[in-house]
């Protein structure tokens, strides 16, 4: 019983390390949604969807590359904010091209080139 009380916490901490803040996007100036990427790193951006009423989006945004995994890559998004319908962001994606150079070189005489 006493290691459960030991553990509990530790687990609780380790957990909450890890945890991205989330913030709605359209409650926040633009320049603020940035401000708060730069800030904490990785953040859970959320919005009302614009082609479904009632629907929200969400993503998770960067400040740089080194809050994505490896084998991702940066690239520029936008999200809407209480100033802008277009706010640049960034966000991970896979990089496609490590991909492709996995893939072993397929010349004209192949059926998949």
């Amino acid at each position: 019983m006493d290691a459960l009380f030991v553990a509990l916490p530790m687990v609780i901490i380790a957990t909450s390390v890890h945890a991205v803040p989330k913030y709605t996007s359209t409650r926040m100036k633009c320049q603020a949604v940035q401000a708060t990427v730069r800030e904490h790193g990785r953040v859970m951006l959320t919005y009302p969807s614009q082609r479904v009423k009632a629907q929200r989006l969400y993503d998770t945004y960067v400040a740089n590359d080194r809050f994505c995994r490896p084998g991702e890559v940066i690239k520029t998004a936008t999200v809407p904010s209480a100033d802008r319908r277009n706010c640049p962001v960034r966000q991970c994606e896979p990089n496609d091209r490590q991909h492709e150079s996995d893939r072993p070189d397929r010349g004209p005489n192949d059926p998949a080139y």
